[in-house]
């Protein structure tokens, strides 16, 4: 009788801890999202509930898919060039579900600070711009 072999493989820890970093939200970010919930409810009043909980869940980093994927991997978004020297760096990612809607961030050391957040249809350039 010949005795199987058995390989181990390493395997990362599964109960180690994913660094996740912290999401601040700018005034200007979290009146954004104020205003889309109150534009997307006068027509359709389920719709910005269910845009507010995307946009709630993904700020906790806890349960959303977006803002938690962001804190674990904020180099996810895609790079956003402008001219202004102030806002090199800043990336965009699109809130699941609403895809239209765009979190602009960047990557900071401790954190993933959120500078706005803007519908793909508008000057997004010119509103940047004056940041």
């Amino acid at each position: 009788m010949v005795a199987a072999k058995t390989h181990t493989f390493d395997r990362p820890d599964a109960s180690r801890e994913i660094m996740t970093k912290r999401i601040v939200i700018t005034p200007k970010a979290s009146l954004d999202i104020d205003e889309y919930f109150a534009y997307i409810a006068q027509e359709n009043p389920d719709t910005a509930l269910l845009f507010f909980d995307s946009v709630r869940l993904v700020l906790s980093a806890v349960e959303g898919e977006t803002f938690a994927q962001l804190a674990r991997m904020p180099g996810m978004g895609s790079r956003y060039p402008l001219d202004n020297l102030r806002l090199q760096g800043l990336r965009k990612w699109a809130i699941k579900g609403f895809k239209k809607y765009l979190i602009f961030y960047f990557e900071r050391d401790e954190s993933i600070e959120v500078v706005r957040i803007l519908y793909a249809g508008q000057d997004i350039e010119r509103i940047l711009e004056q940041e």
